[in-house]
Parts: structure tokens; C-alpha cells; sequence
């Protein structure tokens, strides 16, 4: 029985691993750049709305730094939340939609970051 469970367990892994890359085309530049967070999070949240999927940037601000990252739902139907940015990738998430903090707060939960948000909230 542990044996099924190693395998199950190893075969998760293996699936979340593949799902890393966002569903559109990632621009060369992408990553290349310092401190360019937000323009990364806009040519992403372009290229998935011309997918037809939907997403949003969202810029997240501590005391210290600020940062920029393209949210998104994926696949079409399910609506898994997704949160992208060229260092992390992509990053399954469980967090509101409409809501900018909880989405921020879930991420920097997933880094193991505890420095408190002092603002988030979606680009229009």
C-alpha cells in the first residue's frame, strides 16, 4: 500500500512540475531585466487575455520592496488561480479572485515569506 502512495505521490509531483510554464508564449526578455517586474506582469496578463484566459497584474507592496505579478485563471471551465512572475514561474494557488490581498498574502505564503503586505491590489 506505501508503494501506491509513493507513486501516486511522485506522479503529483511530476504533474504540478510540468504545469509551471504559463499557457502563453514567454517573451526572450522576460527575466533578463532588473527591476522589471511590472513590465514582465503586463506582456504576460496580454498574451493570456489573447488566449482567451483571464488575468490580471497585481502589484504587492511590504514596508521594504514592491513587486508585480500577473494572476491568472487556468485551465478555461476549472479555474484553477494561478500567480506568475519570471522568477517563481507559475504558482497554483488558493486564494478569491476579486481580491487582491488574499491572492498576495497566498503567494508570499507559498515563498515562506512572512514580511507583512502594506497594500495589493490589481493594475487596470
Amino acid at each position: 500500500m506505501n508503494t501506491i502512495k509513493i507513486v501516486i505521490l511522485c506522479v503529483s509531483f511530476f504533474v504540478v512540475g510540468c504545469t509551471s510554464t504559463p499557457p502563453t508564449n514567454v517573451p526572450e526578455w522576460v527575466g533578463k531585466m532588473k527591476n522589471a517586474c511590472l513590465p514582465e506582469a503586463i506582456v504576460m496578463t496580454q498574451g493570456l487575455k489573447r488566449e482567451d484566459i483571464q488575468a490580471k497584474v497585481l502589484s504587492i507592496h511590504t514596508k521594504d520592496w514592491g513587486h508585480a505579478t500577473c494572476v491568472y485563471l487556468y485551465p478555461p471551465g476549472q479555474n484553477k488561480l494561478w500567480v506568475w512572475d519570471s522568477h517563481w514561474q507559475s504558482v497554483p494557488l488558493r486564494a478569491w479572485w476579486n481580491d487582491p490581498y488574499d491572492i498576495a498574502r497566498a503567494w508570499m505564503a507559498w515563498r515562506y515569506d512572512e514580511t507583512p503586505i502594506t497594500n495589493a491590489y490589481f493594475q487596470e
